[in-house]
């Protein structure tokens, strides 16, 4: 049976949790306290990371105008 995340396992860090590996309580959990989504459904921070520079003006530390 596979989760809400596409796969047979849970992905979410906190292993300890009780919501852990039962995808529909934990997503009524976050409905209902919606300050974070779940785990399974974040965005990941690497691909934001990555967009960081755009949002510069495409300049870098690298770059002779930067300064």
């Amino acid at each position: 049976m596979a989760l809400e995340n596409g796969r047979e396992t849970c992905n979410c860090v906190k292993i300890h949790c009780e919501r852990h590996g039962k995808c529909a309580e934990c997503m009524a959990h976050h409905e209902k306290h919606r300050r974070y989504p779940p785990y399974c459904k974040r965005k990941s921070r690497v691909k934001q990371k990555k967009a960081l520079p755009a949002v510069s003006g495409g300049q870098t530390e690298k770059d002779p105008a930067w300064k």
